[in-house]
């Protein structure tokens, strides 16, 4: 464990190892979920899989929070000869903090606020709106001219920062694993449906080589509900099928994470009436 700082305790050691293994492993499971048989049992436990991996990525960021928040702390603590005044300090800079969100953020959001009333109300929402740019001027030039370092509260945004990651990778990863495991568990379900949409989305920009292409069906049931479901490049051959069954399908998916499983022709059976299947292919 040479590659560890001496100063950490075991717990620490601990820590990053296992924030390390999680982070890695759930970027190599999120990677082959994407990239994995999308439709069909097989692809509902790929789903899984892919959601673990966000599940364990935020696992990963939460374990290096304690090590994160401690040692700018400490450091400080260590340099400062009066901790009271180095507590005031930093109570200092959460104000500014706090003023800085209330003065940008508020005053924008009150602005945005006043943008949608301008057509009831265009003399009042207008000198709302111009308050709040004059607001924003104002405190902005205030702000220039009395700058604040912020040395103890950067630490304290990064580990905010990263709970808030942590915390959603982790809820989204739980509730997408849970449903997976409930679709293996309980099967598909099947129901005559109409063909009503198709789009095709392609990844774009840098980081595209990481993710597949998706394509993107919507079924309408007889109560006019939507189900979509999305099907990967790498099946591709499952489009084939959607197509020879025709417009009208006897459709076969996982509910929860509406995974595709099937669709044959429906017999001439619609689930709509004519009006509404008006406008459908």
């Amino acid at each position: 464990m040479s590659f560890l700082r001496p100063d950490l305790t075991m717990v620490g050691k601990a820590l990053v190892i296992i924030g390390l293994v999680a982070l890695f492993g759930g970027f190599a499971a999120l990677l082959y979920g994407e990239f994995a048989p999308s439709v069909g049992y097989q692809g509902v436990l790929d789903r899984g899989i892919g959601s673990a991996g966000i599940l364990a990525m935020g696992l990963g960021v939460l374990c290096f929070v304690p090590l994160v928040a401690r040692d700018p702390w400490h450091a400080a603590t260590r340099s400062a000869e009066n901790p009271e005044a180095l507590l005031r300090a930093a109570a200092k800079e959460l104000g500014v903090v706090a003023l800085n969100l209330f003065c940008y953020v508020g005053a924008a959001l009150v602005a945005l606020g006043a943008l949608t009333a301008l057509d009831r109300a265009p003399i009042a929402a207008g000198l709302v709106m111009i308050a709040c740019i004059a607001a924003l001027v104002l405190y902005r030039r205030h702000r220039k001219r009395h700058p604040r370092s912020y040395n103890l509260t950067k630490p304290l945004g990064i580990v905010l920062f990263m709970l808030a990651f942590g915390f959603a990778a982790g809820a989204f990863g739980t509730l997408q694993t849970s449903s997976a495991l409930a679709d293996a568990l309980e099967g598909p379900r099947e129901q005559v449906c109409v063909l009503s949409d198709f789009d095709e989305q392609r990844p774009t920009g840098r980081y595209s080589s990481l993710r597949a292409a998706d394509f993107v069906i919507d079924f309408t049931d007889g109560r006019g509900r939507t189900v979509r479901v999305a099907i990967k490049e790498q099946d591709r051959a499952a489009l084939g099928q959607i197509a020879e069954a025709g417009s009208v399908v006897r459709f076969a998916y996982y509910p929860r994470t509406n995974v595709f499983v099937s669709a044959r022709p429906a017999d001439g059976d619609s689930p709509l009436t004519p009006t509404q299947r008006h406008g459908l292919p």
